[in-house]
C-alpha cells in the first residue's frame, strides 16, 4: 500500500508540475497590443514605414506583440502624444518631440546639423554623438528612444530671386518667413536673410500679398505641395533638416521579453535608417517636380554647403548654446569627421 501510494503521489506531482509549466507557457505567449500614434497622414512616407513596421514585429514575435496604429494625430498633437508616452497612456509614437520637458530636446533642428545626406547619414546613425544624447534625455523622462526619421532637407522657396546667394552672411535682399523658433531664426539670419515669423498657415497668403518674399521651413515637398502657384525660385541651402523621432514608453519596453525587446527596437531603427534614403529620393523627386512646374531650382554643390555650414556654426551655434547648452553644442561639434 505504502508504495502504491507513492507511486500516486509521485504521478499527481508530476501532473502538477506538468500543468504550471504548461501555463507558464501560456504567460509567457500571452500576446500584448501596443497604441502606435502619429503625426503623419496615411498617404506619408512615415505612414508607411509605420505599417512596415507593424507586419515585421507581428511576423517575427508570432503574434506575442500586436501594434495598432493611430495616423495623423489622431490621439493629439505631438506635444499630447509625448505627455502620453511619458505616463504610459500610448505606448508607441512617431512625432516632432517637444522641448518644453527638455530644452536640449531640439538639437536635431539646429542649423547646418549637416551639409548634406551623406552627412547626416553619419549624423544620425546608431551610436552617434547626437544619438547616445537623445537617447539620455528620454530615459530621463521614462521614454525609450530609437531613433531619428529623415523626412527632407529644408530650403528657401521665393518670389523674387535671392541676391548673393552663395556668400552666408552677406545681405540676401529679401525677407522670408521663418517658424518662430530660434533654430530656424537664427540659421535664416547667418545666411544673410532678413526674417520674421509668421504662422505656417498664413504663409502663403503672406507670399502672395508681398509681406515676404521667402519662406524657410519646408522640404522640396511641401513647397511643391503647399506653395508652387506662389514661389517661382526654390533654393535647397539644406540649412535646417526635417526630421521626427520614434520613441517608446519605457516601462512597457523593459516588461517585454529580451527576445521581443530586440525585435521592436531593431524594427523601428531599420526603418529609420533606411528614412534617409527614401528622403533624398523624396527631395529630388519633388525638386523636379518643382522645375516641371516652371519654378527655378538651385542646388549647391559639396563645397557651397560646407562653406555656409561652417559659417552657419560658427555665428548661430553660438546663439543657441543658452538653450541646447555648451556641452551638446560642442559635443556635436566634435563629433563631424
Amino acid at each position: 500500500m505504502k508504495k502504491i501510494l507513492s507511486a500516486l503521489l509521485c504521478m499527481f506531482a508530476v501532473l502538477g508540475l506538468a500543468a504550471c509549466n504548461d501555463d507558464a507557457g501560456k504567460a509567457e505567449t500571452k500576446s500584448v497590443e501596443f497604441k502606435f500614434a502619429t503625426q503623419h497622414p496615411v498617404e506619408h512616407m512615415a505612414h508607411k514605414a509605420a505599417e512596415r513596421i507593424k507586419a515585421r514585429v507581428e511576423k517575427e514575435t508570432q503574434g506575442r506583440v500586436t501594434i495598432k496604429i493611430y495616423p495623423a494625430n489622431q490621439l493629439g498633437d505631438a506635444s499630447q502624444i509625448y505627455e502620453e508616452v511619458i505616463r504610459g497612456s500610448i505606448d508607441i509614437a512617431h512625432i516632432t518631440v517637444p522641448d518644453q520637458y527638455d530644452s536640449r530636446l531640439g538639437i536635431g533642428f539646429i542649423p547646418y546639423i549637416a551639409r548634406d545626406y551623406d552627412q547626416i547619414r553619419e549624423v544620425f546613425a546608431k551610436g552617434s554623438f547626437i544619438d547616445t544624447e537623445m537617447a539620455k534625455m528620454h530615459d530621463a523622462l521614462g521614454v525609450k528612444f530609437f531613433s531619428y526619421f529623415g523626412e527632407g532637407f529644408i530650403g528657401v522657396g521665393a518670389v523674387e530671386p535671392v541676391e548673393n546667394m552663395k556668400q552666408p552672411g552677406v545681405e540676401k535682399g529679401i525677407m522670408i518667413r521663418v517658424p518662430g523658433l530660434d533654430v530656424f531664426k537664427f540659421g535664416g539670419e547667418e545666411l544673410g536673410f532678413r526674417t520674421t515669423s509668421i504662422p505656417y498657415s498664413d504663409t502663403y497668403s503672406a507670399l502672395q500679398t508681398g509681406v515676404v518674399k521667402g519662406w524657410i521651413g519646408g522640404p522640396p515637398n511641401l513647397n511643391y505641395l503647399g506653395f508652387r502657384d506662389v514661389i517661382k525660385h526654390y533654393y535647397q541651402y539644406n540649412v535646417n533638416f526635417e526630421s521626427t523621432q520614434y520613441v517608446m514608453n519605457k516601462a512597457k519596453f523593459e516588461a517585454l521579453s529580451p527576445e521581443d525587446r530586440k525585435i521592436v527596437e531593431t524594427a523601428f531603427v531599420e526603418e529609420a535608417q533606411q528614412s534617409f534614403l527614401m528622403a533624398e529620393s523624396e527631395d529630388q523627386m519633388y525638386r523636379k517636380k518643382l522645375e516641371e512646374a516652371g519654378i527655378e531650382v538651385t542646388v549647391f554643390t559639396t563645397q557651397e554647403l560646407e562653406e555656409m555650414a561652417n559659417y552657419v556654426r560658427e555665428h548661430a551655434w553660438q546663439r543657441l548654446e543658452k538653450n541646447l547648452t555648451p556641452e551638446l553644442v560642442n559635443g556635436l561639434r566634435g563629433s563631424y569627421k
